[in-house]
């Protein structure tokens, strides 16, 4: 009978392969194992009358853990109803076979529920009826539960009531709870059992990552929440909280709502004070949640039950609240019962549902394997973890470089899924379960960026979509040191008062193409982040070949980051390249958002040198530029690719930069230079940013604030060059900063008219706080293959030549040069740094070359 029931399946059926299913999924959508082949193979299966055994199993167990393409744009609109149809059918006939049987049959019943009610039920679409009459007929062979979704969905489109005495949920009722227990307890000594387990205070994070904030605890405990995702908004809620309010048509306030942070300021405000009220108003808050946005059967893309916020609030914030309030009277047998209910719906829901393969997935998978980790009393917790620990492997194998850069290449972004799978390490230790070794090591690997990437107060720099905050991860970084045993993320995680600094200041991310120029350790080091990195996998802006720079106390060149991503002029900016330190061409900007292929590579040569003088990156943009206009963001077909940028940075340590931009094309076209000046930050709360002072003229562009180090931007060639300062302009939006809010900061632009190709070269000086002069420019040569220029300041006189590869030898003067980049000191002393030096002749005399 069940191969009649399956048999209108056939038409969807394809011959199944030899061979198991792999390990994780292909990245070729197309491939036989990807999310519409497998499910196809497994109707293939299914209506050939494949029994319980090991085949299916596999099969089953592959169909279970993805759920999700690698690109999302892979046309195959039925492989999830494809995947949910043969899920829920393997279910059905293992059942009793094997014991993650139930587990299939309510994950596929409710995807197939969701992809049914996506497609409006209509029993006209002839796919969608055979699967849901096949699924529902087999529940009704085998006499087994069914999805209530399902009953519902057949009413609906066949026309008539159904009994619904065997309708499950994804809800988990308090009466049976302890049937999914390996060890049933009685219901009234569940909560007992939850409450006094020892590892939960070994599961929590230390009390330093721990966020203190008396004033924002106390407005919560009244209801006023502060929402932080990507906004900073207080809202007044009643005597109860509304999980599913949308302010200012904005889902990042569902989503703040969502990924419960409010709670993490009890937390911190209990631990400060002993307060019962933090504890009390905590528990409330789970009580509200618990009972006013109950756990749908289908997917919810937007509100409480977002995957996203399911993984985070998991992870992270209901770890610390059980973890350090677990134990107050507030939170008594009933609450802890309630927490592991829900624990258990969480795992359920996020085994049926991913998001797409970005940051999502990573935090949907670090939450359900931590969530199985904290009940490891419930059956099949097991295998909980180990379908997270399989899309972990799969995801992370392409959302990390190989050198530990996550792929959104945001330093916010990749914190938030970095986070994520520290926890799952964390939950491990204290659990003392064994994880896979090359999982571990990546998380070790992941956590170097904050590090080696920090400003020298320990700031991260905003690049990207990067958080509407200021973000501090030395607290990551203690706990990575704790967490891994070393001795220089100690260091980092303490801000230099234990363990042992980093080997090297300078470093580079080559895989991600990021690159990092420090002079030393200390807080008044100087500091530039170079950015030649591809697209991203998500939160991008067009950016290639911009740059931050940091010296004598102060960030002097920024990038301004986005604050909020509501639909207006000033979020299109914050993605723009205007809003960028780069080049823009007739008023176009970089275009990469249209070449798929550059969410993950990049066009284009990447060089990086460092030593113990001097560093040296070049970086080139060959993805075309494009009219950009708010809010249609240009279209595909006005992309100019006849116009590419190559930018390369050579640093003296400890002294200055120099920049040199070439432009290739022909003819004639206006030309524009971008520098952000970096405002100052005040410590005001209700305006933390404000504009600094700068002179602008087109010999030099210096920053003039009192008391603090400054910047001299002095360009090579001033005749043809024409310079002005902007901040707080509208219509179209110019000069803003994005951090904490939406704030005016100076935006420089160098503008020329030329004939293509073109150079734009610039040092970048830093200056003391007492100090007010600098150094003169004096151009030598410039042309197609070789750009030098001299830079003589009061006590010292370089010159520095940058040649295109297979320029050969070229003179300068007095100097005879052969390779790709050379700065000579000529005094106070004779020094010589060069990058693929070949030979050098001073003067007729042959020099050594570093």
């Amino acid at each position: 009978m069940s191969v009649e029931i399956m048999k209108p399946l056939k038409a969807y059926a394809v011959e199944p392969q030899n061979e198991m299913p792999p390990e994780i999924l292909p990245l070729n959508g197309t491939d036989v194992w990807g999310l519409d082949g497998a499910a196809r193979q497994a109707l293939g299966l299914l209506t050939a009358g494949e029994g319980p055994g090991e085949r299916l199993f596999a099969m089953a167990d592959y169909l279970v853990t993805f759920c999700t393409p690698f690109d999302r744009s892979q046309p195959f609109p039925d492989a999830l109803l494809l995947n949910g149809t043969a899920l829920a059918l393997c279910g059905y006939l293992c059942e009793g076979h094997h014991p993650e049987a139930e587990l299939w049959r309510l994950t596929g019943a409710a995807r197939l529920a969701t992809e049914a009610h996506n497609q409006r039920a209509a029993l006209e679409i002839k796919m969608l009826a055979d699967c849901i009459l096949a699924v529902c007929q087999m529940a009704d062979e085998k006499n087994l539960p069914i999805l209530s979704d399902l009953i519902t969905l057949r009413e609906r489109m066949w026309g008539r009531l159904l009994d619904h005495s065997r309708a499950e949920r994804i809800h988990v009722s308090e009466s049976d709870f302890p049937a999914y227990l390996t060890n049933p307890l009685p219901v009234e000594q569940i909560g007992s059992h939850m409450r006094n387990r020892a590892w939960q205070e070994r599961a929590r994070f230390p009390e330093y990552l721990q966020e203190y904030d008396l004033e924002d605890a106390d407005r919560t405990c009244e209801n006023l929440l502060t929402l932080r995702a990507h906004m900073l908004v207080r809202h007044q809620f009643g005597s109860d909280i509304d999980w599913h309010l949308r302010l200012f048509d904005d889902k990042e306030s569902t989503v703040s709502l969502g990924g419960m942070r409010f709670l993490q300021y009890l937390v911190g405000a209990h631990i400060k004070t002993g307060k019962d009220k933090y504890a009390e108003h905590a528990a409330r808050i789970l009580w509200s949640f618990y009972n006013g946005s109950p756990i749908p059967n289908h997917r919810q893309l937007v509100g409480p039950w977002r995957t996203l916020e399911v993984g985070s609030r998991q992870w992270r914030v209901w770890l610390d609240v059980v973890g350090y309030l677990g134990k107050t009277d507030a939170f008594d047998d009933a609450t802890h019962a309630m927490i592991a209910r829900s624990r258990l719906e969480h795992m359920r829901y996020a085994l049926a549902y991913c998001g797409g393969p970005n940051n999502w997935y990573q935090v949907e998978a670090s939450g359900l394997a931590v969530t199985s980790m904290c009940l490891p009393e419930v059956r099949l917790s097991d295998a909980y973890l180990r379908i997270a620990l399989r899309r972990l492997k799969w995801i992370n194998s392409f959302a990390y470089y190989n050198d530990g850069f996550q792929f959104e290449l945001s330093h916010g972004y990749h914190l938030f899924p970095t986070s994520g799978i520290l926890s799952v390490v964390h939950v491990a230790n204290a659990r003392g379960v064994a994880l896979p070794d090359d999982f571990v090591n990546l998380v070790e690997k992941a956590h170097e960026m904050y590090l080696y990437a920090g400003l020298p107060n320990r700031m991260l720099p905003t690049f990207n979509d990067c958080s509407a905050v200021i973000i501090d991860p030395t607290p990551l970084l203690r706990v990575a040191a704790e967490t891994f045993d070393r001795s220089d993320l100690l260091w980092g995680g303490t801000k230099g008062a234990s363990g042992t600094h980093p080997d090297h200041t300078s470093h580079a991310w080559p895989d991600a193409g990021l690159y990092l120029m420090r002079s030393t350790w200390q807080e008044d080091a100087q500091y530039l982040h170079f950015d030649g990195a591809p697209w991203g996998a998500a939160h991008q802006h067009e950016d290639k070949l911009n740059f931050v720079l940091y010296a004598n106390g102060r960030p002097l060149i920024n990038d301004p980051n986005i604050y909020a991503y509501s639909a207006t002029e000033l979020t299109h900016y914050f993605k723009s390249s205007r809003s960028h330190n780069v080049v823009m061409v007739d008023g176009r900007g970089q275009a990469r958002r249209f070449r798929p292929e550059a969410r993950l590579t990049t066009k284009g040569r990447n060089e990086w040198v460092s030593s113990d003088t001097f560093d040296f990156v070049s970086s080139e943009y060959l993805e075309g530029f494009a009219p950009d206009p708010y809010p249609d963001r240009g279209q595909a077909n006005d992309i100019d690719l006849s116009i590419t940028h190559r930018r390369a940075i050579f640093y003296i340590k400890g002294a200055y930069w120099v920049l040199c931009d070439i432009i290739h094309g022909d003819g004639i076209h206006q030309l524009e230079q971008l520098f952000h000046i970096a405002p100052l930050q005040t410590g005001d709360e209700k305006e933390p940013f404000r504009a600094g002072n700068v002179d602008i003229s087109p010999e030099a562009i210096v920053t003039r604030d009192a008391g603090l180090g400054n910047l001299a931007i002095l360009p090579v060639d001033t005749d043809s060059v024409t310079v002005r300062k902007q901040k707080g302009e509208t219509s179209p939006a110019v000069g803003w900063h994005g951090v904490l809010g939406e704030y005016p900061a100076w935006d420089i632009t160098l503008e020329t008219h030329q004939t293509l190709p073109a150079r734009l070269d610039a040092v970048l000086f830093p200056l003391t706080a007492d100090e007010t002069k600098y150094p003169k420019v004096e151009r030598l040569v410039s042309d197609v293959n070789t750009t030098a220029f001299r830079i003589s300041g009061p006590d010292f006189e370089d010159t520095f030549i940058l040649c295109e590869e297979g320029t050969g030898p070229v003179t300068v003067g007095d100097i005879v040069f052969e390779g790709r980049a050379l700065m000579l000191r000529h005094h106070p002393e004779h020094k010589i740094m060069s990058v693929d030096g070949k030979s050098i002749v001073v003067d007729g005399n042959e020099l050594p070359l570093s």
